[in-house]
């Protein structure tokens, strides 16, 4: 999913504010004590240590939240790390010309250090359902000379616009099977891309693992093949996973460890990041709040079943969609339809409106992550 675009351009009024101001105290403290809130216990199922693994949340703010705020909940559920995505296309703006506005990779190097957490940065050269390269290459394929070294000095403007940045993981494109599809050709030379342009980032972030965030469904349905050939060259395999029928609505709850599970039978070799997860609460979808939390407990419990391989979860999101973000989606996907729309709006652990309210998801998945450590 693309981040939104109006969340970010306050986001970065807010960060420029705060940069401004002389704050005290450590930004980094977080309120967690590594005990369940009261009122809230981990269900009977032994918790798993946290380890190494990294727990990580789109963090949007509600109507009348301050960015502050948004990072103070994110500290408070226990997340390290906050995702940022970037488009090739809005990046460099002709060629070998890169004039970002705003520049989002400039603005998350000067705050996120300061705040404490590490960043998930996705270059999205596929994004779902569009393709995101800059106008003088479109029609070209991915493996052509000319893409391929292009992209390559992408990478380099990209570390040089972010040195201070504490990577959790770089992934290559969104989703990318949306576009892709069961064209094998596109496969084929989305694949030989991918290699050069892994390889290039490995030079330049030698410790951060590189992937393609391939959804669940492309993971493990037809286009399964290309997506292990593609993950034979990534660090990590990527996938974002939301429990959902054809239809929109819901699946059950229970549902999740064993999608977990074949997850993890799928790449028994490969480390996994599961860069996108979540489950609406609206009844539209056949969903509730309630049932949300069932997801949430569920959910941690199918990581601690993969604890070892599994090493990095994503939440989407902190707060639900105003109405005004879910039209601007609908239109960027093409699909208008309400279970859809109702989806991409209640996701969030909070409601939208005013200061936001706390689903009870939000507690649970608080108590959740405090019983491992976060």
């Amino acid at each position: 999913m693309p981040d939104l675009k109006k969340f970010l351009l306050v986001i970065s009024v807010l960060i420029l504010a705060a940069l401004a101001c002389e704050e005290s105290g450590d930004p980094t403290q977080t309120s967690n004590s590594g005990k369940a809130p009261r009122g809230e216990t981990p269900d009977s199922r032994v918790a798993v240590p946290k380890g190494s693994r990294l727990l990580e949340l789109d963090a949007n703010p509600a109507q009348n939240d301050d960015y502050d705020q948004v990072m103070e909940r994110a500290r408070e559920l226990g997340a390290e790390s906050i995702r940022l995505s970037v488009f090739w296309d809005d990046i460099e703006t002709a060629p070998g010309v890169f004039d970002p506005d705003p520049n989002w990779l400039a603005i998350a190097n000067s705050y996120s250090p300061a705040q404490g957490f590490q960043v998930s940065l996705v270059i999205a050269v596929l994004d779902t359902t569009e393709i995101r390269l800059p106008a003088d290459l479109e029609g070209k394929p991915f493996d052509d000379p000319q893409v391929i070294s292009r992209f390559q000095g992408l990478l380099e403007y990209v570390a040089a616009e972010s040195p201070d940045l504490e990577l959790a993981s770089l992934a290559i494109g969104n989703e990318i099977d949306g576009v892709l599809g069961g064209d094998v050709g596109q496969w084929t030379a989305y694949t030989r891309f991918f290699e050069a342009a892994a390889d290039h980032a490995n030079r330049l972030w030698p410790d951060v693992p590189v992937g393609s965030k391939v959804m669940f469904s492309g993971l493990s349905g037809k286009t399964a093949p290309h997506a292990r050939e593609l993950n034979a060259h990534a660090d990590v395999v990527m996938t974002t996973y939301y429990p959902l029928a054809g239809d929109f609505t819901v699946n059950n709850p229970a549902v999740v460890r064993e999608d977990f599970d074949r997850m993890a039978a799928l790449y028994p070799e490969k480390e996994i990041h599961i860069t996108e997860i979540g489950f609406p609460t609206s009844e539209v979808n056949d969903s509730s709040p309630e049932l949300q939390a069932e997801f949430i407990r569920e959910m941690f419990a199918a990581w601690d079943d993969h604890a070892d391989q599994i090493t990095l979860l994503s939440y989407s999101w902190l707060s639900d969609l105003p109405d005004s973000s879910v039209q601007e989606l609908e239109t960027y996907y093409g699909l208008s339809n309400r279970a859809f729309g109702e989806f991409l709006r209640t996701l969030g652990l909070r409601t939208y409106p005013g200061t936001g309210e706390d689903k009870p998801g939000y507690r649970t998945f608080q108590a959740q992550a405090a019983a491992r450590g976060w």
